[in-house]
């Protein structure tokens, strides 16, 4: 497994369509906000993110055939994961209002 470190905390590299992108999960761990911070935020300013530029919606199914990362048997919806402006984007609604 690859991993960066960002702030001290390490993260798997995950990749998609040649760009790497990361998940809500790992903002919050990243930004030490609370669980579920970054998901809101996103579904807040949804409107401002453009799908397969800003972020990727991603089937459990593709998750685990790409072995993008390990993922839940249990996870049935998709998974949204963002690419470097989706991330700089979502960053910004962290500490602006």
């Amino acid at each position: 497994m690859n991993t960066i470190c960002i702030v001290e905390q390490p993260l798997e590299i995950k990749e998609w369509q040649g760009q790497r992108v990361i998940t809500f999960k790992d903002v919050d761990r990243v930004h030490q906000r609370p669980d579920g911070t970054a998901g809101r935020n996103f579904r807040q300013n949804r409107k401002r993110f453009i799908l397969n530029e800003d972020f990727f919606e991603i089937s459990p199914d593709e998750i685990r055939r790409n072995k993008i990362m390990e993922v839940s048997n249990a996870l049935k919806r998709s998974m949204i994961l963002l690419t470097e402006s989706g991330y700089l984007m979502l960053a910004k609604s962290l500490t602006d209002d």
